[in-house]
């Protein structure tokens, strides 16, 4: 795997935190428009996990660009993107179309960033030393 990747973990948290954006934007794609969502689902909640779920998506992509090759990101991401509706599907309606369901993907959502935000402040942090 090296020879494809040199640096696995930092692959594996892109692929953690691409994945929850991938399943994220198909909860929140099910939400808009506003005015014609098919659930009870209460507008600032929609709003407060569509700004988490941007947030995710910018700093996903932004470590990936500081700390993988670009043709590891693309494989990856692309193969998420295909194979991940899939299992979106596997989850029940009942929490694909809920206020309940999206209060958990923000909880995910809120949670992976801040996990995300740990490990790559670390990491820079660690390239900074070795250069100052």
């Amino acid at each position: 795997m090296s020879q494809l990747e040199p640096h696995v973990a930092a692959l594996l948290w892109f692929v953690v935190a691409w994945s929850v954006c991938c399943l994220g934007f198909l909860q929140l794609a099910g939400m808009y428009p506003l005015k014609a969502r098919a659930a009870d689902v209460p507008v600032p909640l929609v709003i407060g996990s569509t700004v988490l779920w941007l947030a995710l998506s910018i700093a996903a992509l932004a470590y990936a660009i500081t700390e993988l090759r670009w043709s590891s990101i693309v494989i990856v991401g692309g193969l998420l993107c295909l194979f991940l509706p899939e299992a979106f599907q596997a989850i029940p309606a009942r929490w694909r179309n809920s206020p309940a369901g999206l209060a958990v993907t923000g909880l995910v959502l809120a949670a992976t960033l801040l996990a995300l935000g740990g490990f790559a402040s670390n990491s820079v942090a660690s390239v900074l030393q070795s250069i100052g």
